[in-house]
């Protein structure tokens, strides 16, 4: 059996592969999973602890950052009994060379992430781009569009630079050492094309140890609304043929190296069931059991940041329909997990037939959310969304999906490629209108039947979820591929080229700078930074001179003074003192000699 090592950028991810993960634990494989961010968001931390009690096989824990070699190395000599100065000043290097490297990387990476956006294939992915550009130092800004305007010549020519750069990066020691200490057959990755992402050290180090790696694309827009792949891993695993057409135009990943596995996170919902009546559904969420109803699928904050004055619109539209089929549609709102918090402005009791579900404050884990879920798609007459994996869900079920154009959310519908799958992938899955007007006609004519999607549905279906088969299970066709790249021989280690090495220098040269730069503050400062550093230093040694004068050598000259003179008045009153007993003596001696003389006379 094999030994599977999957780095997640956190627990989140989980959700994308539950099912494929506990199949290729019970397949007997040893499955460790490595999160870089411990991210509680939605409950995603109960999703790890769900997955490892569901199987010895399966365990979950930290990865290392770069900078945990410092931390290691440091902790080493502080558990030393010797810890000279000489090992102090290493451990400050060491640190200070593994920081450099990092803000080197982080740097590169995020430029190349920013130049992808300045390409005419995302000219109107402003959103896309504001994004990028906002996670990047400001300096680098206008020379990254500078280089965008020369031409497509001078971008490649400059993403080639950035790309030697990123090659004569070395491996993080600490990540290195993780990797070996788990002698895994296969490393995974995901997401990988996050901004700036350093899961790029992992595929460096797994390139280094001789390990075969693999990307695991999470999700349908991965590819076209995140970074770029820097280093292509030697393979890279995508739901369908328009991921893999992506990933090979956008990316520059070759051809052979493709895997399309289909969508395993929607494998749910093909032998879902009802798990109760309509009746009893409409009555637990508040809406009339006698009429139909639509289900409004909420976005994330990214694609509607400010989602409800939008609802509160459309919702209104359909009462105000002169269409009596549409004006007495009940209307239930599902908001977004993740973007849930702003549904709580919306009243749904000043229309009749409106309610949202499931409650706001409710657990996204709880265990009848995806019950819920299911049942309000199984029974709803259409959904309608924004830009959602919600729609996808839909069409699995066989609902008809609606959107709208609105110009509030032209940067998540015309300014993503995604949501082009949505609306001209086979045909289209998702029916979007251009106004509101045209969206209640759209919506009237499938909710009275005259229009039947479930072709459309199918077809879409086929080619973007399950292209194996409709009859053929995503997660099972991933748990064969990863099985079969596991299987296959180990790469032979690659090391750093000559050129590489030689390079190595002028790079760390360059990481200095990046560091130095990622301060992000204007360019002016750097130019005048020595001579203010200089004034500063000055101004500092006068102060501390005066400083030193006032509180240290002022008084100790005081001090000396008072002894000098304490020293001459004491000096003075001895000399005084000797010279009066010196007179009395010698006025002694006098006397006595006198006194000898006259007795010696007759």
């Amino acid at each position: 059996m094999s030994r599977i090592l999957f780095v997640m950028l956190h627990p989140g991810f989980i959700r994308y592969y539950e099912g494929a993960l506990e199949g290729l634990a019970g397949a007997g494989h040893e499955v460790r999973l490595a999160f870089e961010v411990s991210h509680d968001k939605l409950g995603a931390n109960a999703l790890a602890r769900r997955l490892e009690a569901a199987s010895p096989r399966i365990t979950c824990g930290d990865a290392p950052t770069r900078s945990d070699s410092v931390r290691d190395f440091l902790a080493r000599l502080d558990r030393s009994a010797t810890r000279s100065g000489l090992a102090r000043q290493r451990g400050g290097r060491r640190e200070a060379r593994e920081h450099a490297w990092e803000s080197l990387a982080t740097t590169v990476r995020l430029i190349l992430d920013y130049l992808r956006f300045l390409e005419p294939a995302f000219a109107r992915a402003d959103k896309l781009r504001d994004r990028a550009e906002k996670r990047l130092p400001r300096v680098y800004v206008p020379v990254v569009r500078a280089v965008a305007a020369a031409g497509g010549r001078t971008r490649r020519a400059f993403a080639a630079v950035l790309r030697a750069v990123e090659r004569a990066i070395p491996t993080s020691p600490a990540l290195e050492a993780f990797v070996r200490g788990q002698r895994p057959d296969l490393l995974l990755l995901t997401p990988l094309i996050e901004l700036g992402s350093q899961q790029v050290d992992y595929v460096k180090c797994a390139r280094r140890l001789g390990i075969r790696s693999a990307l695991c694309v999470a999700s349908w827009d991965n590819l076209t609304s995140k970074g770029l792949i820097r280093v292509i891993p030697d393979h890279v695993i995508v739901w369908n043929d328009v991921q893999k057409t992506e990933a090979v135009a956008l990316h520059g990943v070759p051809p052979d190296r493709v895997v399309v596995t289909g969508a395993q996170v929607f494998d749910r919902w093909f032998d879902a069931r009802p798990s109760r009546s309509r009746e009893a559904f409409c009555r637990a969420v508040g809406l009339d059991p006698d009429r139909p109803f639509v289900l409004y699928v909420g976005s994330s904050t990214f694609v509607a940041p400010d989602e409800v004055p939008f609802a509160e619109r459309w919702i209104a539209r359909l009462r105000d329909s002169g269409d009596p089929t549409v004006a007495s549609l009940g209307v239930l709102v599902r908001p977004h997990p993740a973007n849930a918090r702003q549904w709580r402005t919306l009243d749904p009791r000043i229309w009749p037939n409106v309610a949202i579900w499931p409650p706001i404050d409710g657990d996204p884990n709880g265990p009848d959310v995806h019950r819920d879920y299911f049942d309000s798609l199984f029974y709803s007459s259409a959904v309608v969304g924004i830009n959602t994996s919600a729609q996808l869900e839909a069409g699995i079920v066989g609902r008809p999906v609606l959107t709208v154009r609105a110009p509030e959310f032209a940067h998540s519908q015309a300014g993503t490629l995604h949501f082009q799958h949505l609306v001209s992938a086979d045909g289209g899955l998702v029916q979007a209108a251009a106004t509101l007007d045209e969206h209640v006609e759209q919506l009237g004519r499938v909710v009275r039947g005259e229009r039947d999607p479930s072709e459309a549905n199918r077809r879409f279906v086929r080619s973007f979820i399950r292209p194996h088969g409709e009859d053929v299970a995503a997660g099972g066709v991933f748990v064969g591929a990863i099985e079969t790249l596991a299987r296959m021989p180990p790469p032979a280690p690659r090391g750093p080229s000559w050129s590489t090495v030689l390079a190595r220098p002028f790079a760390y040269a360059a990481a200095k700078a990046a560091g130095v730069l990622a301060e992000d503050r204007p360019l002016w400062v750097y130019p005048l930074r020595p001579a203010v550093t200089a004034a500063v230093w000055m101004g500092a040694t006068v102060f501390w001179a005066r400083t030193a004068m006032r509180e240290h050598v002022r008084p100790r000259i005081k001090r000396l003074r008072r002894g000098a003179q304490r020293a001459r008045h004491e000096s003075a009153h001895a000399v005084e003192k000797r010279w009066k007993r010196a007179r009395r003596r010698a006025r002694r001696a006098l006397a006595i000699a006198n006194s000898a003389v006259r007795r010696e006379q007759p």
